[in-house]
């Protein structure tokens, strides 16, 4: 019902879900982007691929911004999508999944600032310009999905004529790594909102 309901208005359904059964029945109900899912095995994947759903997935692993459950049982459960997180990054790529960055990260600042983090660790299963598109092109494809719900007046995630001019200059090579987004105040030197320029500390 939710996703005749939200077709009706012209745009679509995600669904946060974990499991491959979970997984299943989203994709069978229509649900066009799954959050998350770490735990998808390949059949699920596969199905996945098959019917052109998005993965807006996040590297969840065995790290620092893992959160500090005290609890043994959830530490269980977090050690499961952690390994579980390096098989789905495998099997999105062997099935050609499209993958699109995003995190549900609301209302914490601390939380907030590891997403640059998040972002970062999409290098260690693809290239680090493959890790930036994730976020910029395929994100604003798969946003471009809202049709005329979305609240954008332009195209998102490209570098085109009409396009929404949002851009940045780093101090940093893109190609050779991420890292500098873990220090976007003194390592984003230009930031460019709809084409009007919001920071500028480039020297002159």
């Amino acid at each position: 019902a939710a996703v005749e309901a939200a077709e009706d208005w012209g745009t679509y359904v995600c669904a946060h879900v974990y499991t491959p059964g979970g997984i299943r029945r989203a994709v069978a109900a229509g649900v066009k982007s799954i959050e998350h899912g770490q735990l998808a095995d390949d059949e699920t994947v596969r199905l996945m691929a098959g019917e052109g759903v998005w993965w807006s997935i996040q590297p969840f692993l065995a790290d620092e911004d893992s959160n500090p459950y005290s609890d043994p049982a959830q530490q269980a459960k977090q050690r499961e999508v952690a390994e579980g997180t390096v098989r789905a990054f495998e099997l999105a790529k062997t099935h050609d999944v499209p993958l699109a960055f995003g995190t549900d990260i609301l209302f914490n600042p601390a939380g907030t600032s590891s997403q640059g983090r998040q972002l970062a660790k999409f290098a260690r299963f693809m290239s680090p310009l493959e890790a930036l598109n994730k976020a910029t092109g395929a994100a604003g494809q798969l946003l471009a999905m809202s049709g005329a719900r979305a609240p954008y007046d332009g195209a998102l995630g490209v570098i085109a004529e009409g396009a929404l001019a949002d851009l940045l200059v780093v101090d940093a090579d893109p190609e050779a790594g991420l890292d500098w987004l873990d220090d976007p105040q003194d390592r984003i030197n230009l930031i460019m909102k709809d084409g009007r320029i919001v920071k500028d500390s480039l020297e002159t």
